[in-house]
């Protein structure tokens, strides 16, 4: 009977250990985290972030494919160091924040193209207008902190500011949008 016991005991420890890891779901810490962007003026980038975030990354390590991201920013968070800029930024000759007061993104796909990179496709909403975006995507790592576990991921695309109709002050504003996201994200409950 002993044997018995010790048999099962050992199968289910080894039978545990090869089951695959449940998805983890992790949320921003918006304090460590940061979404920050560069457009061209003139000659010079000039650089701006947005404050307010959420956000939900659904990381399954066993089948990537199987990952989710969503956020949300808040446009009146912009914030590019200039307050008469952000007050400009957020009328209706840029992201017309009354109208359009988020931003978000949903992805519909991940795939993974090295270790801990990823291509995630979804779409992007903003200024009334959705249209696809690739994101490259870094997983920094994981570690355990107090008992949670704690990600940290890099994000960065390119994108065309005319593609959502943002078309105002040509020749002086820059086309070209560089997106910088860094993330510190405990595991959600």
């Amino acid at each position: 009977m002993k044997k018995i016991a010790t048999l099962l005991s050992v199968s289910a420890v080894v039978l545990a250990g090869s089951l695959p890891a449940a998805p983890m779901v992790f949320k921003p810490d918006v304090a460590h985290s940061s979404i920050s962007f560069k457009i061209r003026h003139f000659f010079t980038p000039v650089h701006g972030s947005f404050g307010e975030v959420d956000a939900t990354i659904t990381y399954d390590p066993e089948n990537v494919t199987a990952s989710n991201a969503s956020a949300t920013i808040q446009v009146n968070s912009v914030d590019t160091n200039n307050d008469d800029r952000d007050e400009h930024l957020n009328n209706e000759d840029f992201f017309h924040s009354d109208e359009n007061p988020v931003i978000m993104f949903q992805s519909s796909s991940w795939k993974a193209k090295g270790e801990n990179e990823f291509t995630v496709e979804g779409e992007l909403t903003m200024a009334g207008q959705s249209h696809p975006v690739t994101l490259d995507v870094t997983l920094l790592g994981i570690k355990e902190r107090d008992g949670t576990k704690v990600s940290g991921w890099q994000i960065e695309t390119t994108l065309d500011r005319r593609d959502w109709g943002i078309t105002y002050g040509q020749g002086i504003v820059g086309n070209e949008v560089t997106v910088d996201i860094s993330l510190q994200a405990p595991e959600s409950e």
